[in-house]
């Protein structure tokens, strides 16, 4: 994970003296921003944990447009004591996600606990950088090499070719990807 201000840096110490000084500042914020939006969906990364809603007896369907997930690929009920045992994980046929987006659940397999707290484990996907702070959770390597890649082009510089490769490189090697069990979240 690294910072835009470190990400400008990078791309800027891969094109080299000569073309960096001719990019602006614009061009370079977005090639970064459009090489994450080439790989956003393809490379989500882990979020904490939600554990804010609150079953109710006899409801099956929850709104979970306040919660920082695009993908969710589990779903755990809290025991008596407040713990998330693995024994209490919902099976992924029980649950689904619906516009809204709603939480919903089979009433034909699944029974509400009255004032249980439900875990919501999932993965978003990386949101445009800003500020110098903003922090990109997606591979590094993967946005540096393609946004140095893109400016190069825009040059016509012959290695431009080498970085694109080494940018698709880098996202085959990605530890990011979409869970398995995931469903996708839709607003």
């Amino acid at each position: 994970m690294q910072d835009f201000n470190t990400l400008k840096r990078r791309v800027m110490g891969k094109l080299g003296r000569g073309i960096a000084s001719e990019v602006t500042k614009e061009e370079l914020e977005q090639a970064i921003n459009d090489a994450i939006d080439d790989v956003r969906e393809e490379m989500p990364y882990h979020v904490d944990p939600d554990e804010t809603i609150d079953l109710a007896e006899d409801t099956y369907e929850y709104d979970i447009s306040a919660l920082d997930f695009s993908y969710i690929h589990l779903i755990t009920v809290a025991d008596d004591a407040g713990d998330f045992p693995v024994t209490n994980v919902v099976p992924s046929w029980q649950w689904s996600v619906a516009t809204g987006p709603t939480l919903k659940f089979d009433e034909r397999m699944f029974s509400p606990i009255d004032s249980r707290k439900l875990r919501i484990e999932g993965q978003e996907v990386q949101a445009a950088l800003s500020t110098g702070t903003d922090v990109c959770h997606i591979s590094d390597s993967c946005v540096v090499a393609k946004a140095a890649a893109t400016l190069l082009g825009n040059f016509g510089s012959p290695r431009e070719n080498m970085l694109l490769r080494a940018a698709e490189d880098a996202r085959q090697r990605s530890p990011f990807r979409v869970h398995p069990l995931a469903k996708k979240v839709r607003s």
